[in-house]
């Protein structure tokens, strides 16, 4: 399957995308749930993080008239073989291959990547996705991804900062907090969200793909150390 884009190229984005990689992410969030937390520091501290390159770790899609961001992804190395990333479409730009191009080109830098890692050790890549957002859990499913599991995070509003407030719990004056459900016990489940005066509340999946069996190379491995040996 080749996937091409009208009107539309991919390129690495640069420190002054910010703006616009930041507006993208907010009109993500409003066409899903109709509220948006994302901002420029958000951005700017993912783009910073140790170990990330922002010219071989991230994708925008911008328009050929206007240069204007309609697509973004990226990819960072969270914990010993498990790699994250962030994928997001314009929601006026959705059904145009721009998500599957963003996938595809995630999962080949995830590749080159993990060439660095332990060739016995499982390489996993996941991302997070609202429930609501019908069209990419679709997606995932058809690029390999499975539900791995699902949770709630509960934002509170708060107009005063604690003193005693810690930085990576308190941001902004608000409060957030993540409550994992149980996917094989979970019967019927809803996409739900709410939001009162005090606190909003949404739905969550991580959606997540194997990109190396770890006790299956290591069997590769050894077989070819035996034919080689023979």
């Amino acid at each position: 399957m080749i996937v091409r884009l009208h009107s539309l190229s991919a390129r690495a984005p640069a420190m002054t995308d910010l703006s616009a990689v930041a507006e993208l992410l907010i009109a993500c969030d409003l066409a899903e749930n109709g509220i948006a937390d994302p901002t420029e520091e958000d951005v700017r501290n993912a783009w910073l993080a140790p170990g990330f390159n922002l010219k071989t770790d991230a994708w925008v899609i911008v328009t050929h008239n206007g240069g204007r961001i309609v697509g973004y992804a990226d990819v960072h190395y969270k914990a010993e073989g498990q790699y994250t990333t962030t994928l997001r479409v314009h929601p006026d730009y959705c059904g145009r291959g721009i998500g599957t191009l963003l996938i595809w080109l995630v999962e080949e830098r995830a590749r080159q990547l993990m060439s660095d890692l332990r060739s016995d050790l499982c390489v996993t890549l996941s991302t997070v996705v609202s429930s609501l957002n019908l069209k990419a859990r679709q997606l995932l499913e058809r690029e390999g991804y499975t539900l791995t599991r699902r949770f709630w995070r509960l934002m509170i509003e708060m107009e005063d900062m604690p003193d005693n407030a810690v930085d990576d719990l308190y941001q902004r004056g608000k409060f957030k907090m993540d409550l994992v459900i149980d996917k094989d016990q979970l019967v019927g489940a809803t996409p739900f969200q709410k939001r009162t005066g005090i606190y909003t509340t949404r739905q969550y999946e991580v959606h997540e793909k194997v990109l190396r069996d770890g006790c299956t190379q290591e069997i590769e491995n050894a077989l070819n150390m035996q034919f080689a040996t023979v």
